[in-house]
């Protein structure tokens, strides 16, 4: 069917709608009522009444050229579907959109790709949501803006790939020091320097986990698909707000820019301000910013709250934010004081270690081989297990991960014990995950695959390297 030259006889200028003559040359091979899809065209082109027509008659077109073959039609048994309410929405829309749902009201950003339509999207909606959208400079201005606006009281975030999150490094440091609760999308792109800007790549795990001079708290997530990502963004303020820490939320290029088709879910979410102090109470008389407490975690006062006048100091402090490294650097009090302090952050941590969900399989959880992956590939590797489990290569079933710091080593321990055989798929060089993993338990995945030419890993792709590195030694093994 001449598609093309159908639409140019239509309008020489839209050839797009060689599209509608498809349509219609496929309703008409399916037997399908043509009512239907004139009511879709007079819906989407009710006021442009131009384009409406020439949608129409490229419809009418299409059936009408299929027809002409000799070519006999299908006839499809299922009648017409009720009509499903979906939401079709990106990986980037999905964690802007959660993110407003947790009462976001500032975000500073530099736009880097894939990172840059977070900006877009809330920029454009800024008034509706009521969330102050500033581009800033550079990367050091939009995270250093966050880290004031967070202070100031408001929830805070910004957005960037690896490059951005590489000259946010020492103000990430200082929101660590200070304890103040920050919101950081990272984006993944394929690196290093340049790299591939526009690939896909899981190579920022270990940079996040050790992102700053010094040591400090965090927790690292990894959304597995664009549903998870709006749960995960809602967490995560929660969290930095209860445990006054940096949260990072590793996403990349196959979940930022991907889209997917996803059911209508709650925007009315549960959110946790942490611990703030609003005047003196029989725990907390006098406001200090930085008391030291048994959970680590101190009260925050936001300004123009009385009584409650702190410095936000990168330094070392006491408990009342006054600074360490001045005439008081190398005294026994502040030496003593300074190891208290480092004490009372990584409480924290240990806190939030607990806060870490732990993957159910999928699949029979007795299978003979599984695959562990996290982030964005659970899709990719899902779909592999299904296939893998109709051929002659035992059976199979996966565990993905997206909770990836700090690493829950004493919940994950029994599962990775009942696993019999083990192949990890992660897209990185090192194996960054499975280092983390080994860190903490001493365990190391049987095989391992790598996938490192930039473009997202597919159920196709992995199951050709799987047979290339893998299948053989099954089949020696059996």
């Amino acid at each position: 069917i001449p598609m093309s030259s159908i639409a140019r006889e239509i309008d020489i200028k839209t050839s797009v709608l060689a599209n509608t003559v498809a349509i219609g040359a496929l309703i008409q091979l399916l037997s399908l009522p043509m009512e239907g899809y004139h009511d879709v065209l007079n819906k989407r082109f009710s006021n442009r009444s131009k384009i409406l027509d020439m949608n129409a008659k490229a419809l009418d077109e299409g059936a009408k050229a299929f027809s002409e073959f000799s070519i006999p039609s299908l006839k499809c048994e299922q009648g017409p579907l009720e009509p499903l309410h979906r939401l079709v929405i990106s990986g980037n829309e999905m964690i802007a959109v959660g993110a407003v749902a947790s009462g976001l009201k500032f975000l500073a950003q530099y736009p880097i790709t894939p990172a840059s339509s977070i900006l877009t999207y809330l920029s454009n909606r800024a008034d509706k949501y009521g969330v102050v959208v500033r581009q800033a400079e550079d990367e050091l201005a939009a995270i250093c803006m966050v880290v004031g606006a967070s202070y100031a009281g408001a929830r805070a975030m910004t957005a960037s790939s690896g490059p951005g999150l590489s000259l946010m490094s020492e103000g990430f440091g200082y929101a660590a020091m200070t304890e103040t609760p920050l919101v950081i999308i990272n984006a993944m792109r394929a690196g290093p320097s340049t790299g591939i800007p526009t690939k896909m790549e899981q190579a920022d795990l270990n940079s996040i986990i050790h992102m700053s001079h010094g040591e400090s708290p965090r927790a690292i997530f990894a959304p597995r698909n664009i549903a998870e990502a709006f749960e995960i963004t809602t967490r995560a303020f929660n969290l930095a707000d209860k445990y006054q820490v940096p949260i990072v939320i590793l996403s990349d290029f196959a979940l930022s820019e991907g889209t997917a088709n996803v059911e209508p879910f709650d925007l009315d979410v549960e959110i946790d301000r942490g611990l703030v102090w609003d005047g003196p109470t029989n725990e907390h008389p006098k406001y200090k910013r930085y008391e030291l407490t048994k959970s680590g975690i101190s009260p925050r006062a936001f300004p123009g709250t009385d009584d409650a006048m702190y410095i936000l100091v990168g330094a070392e402090h006491d408990e009342e934010s006054h600074s360490l490294s001045g005439n008081r650097c190398g005294l026994p009090f502040s030496e003593t004081l300074r190891e208290k302090m480092f004490d009372k952050r990584f409480k924290k941590l240990e806190a939030l270690r607990n806060e870490m969900h732990i993957p159910d399989f999928y699949g029979a959880s007795d299978a003979d081989h599984t695959i562990l992956c996290w982030g964005s590939t659970q899709g990719a590797v899902m779909e592999l297990v299904d296939h893998l489990n109709t051929e002659n290569h035992g059976t199979w079933n996966m565990l993905s991960f997206s909770d990836m710091f700090p690493f829950p080593y004493q919940k994950l321990e029994p599962l990775l014990a009942h696993i019999k055989h083990s192949i990890m798929i992660e897209v990185n060089y090192t194996g960054q995950f499975e280092n983390l993993i080994h860190q903490h338990l001493g365990w190391r995945p049987d095989e391992r695959i790598h996938p490192l030419g930039g473009e997202t890993p597919t159920p196709s792709s992995l199951y050709k390297m799987m047979k290339n590195k893998i299948f053989s030694k099954l089949e020696v093994t059996a």
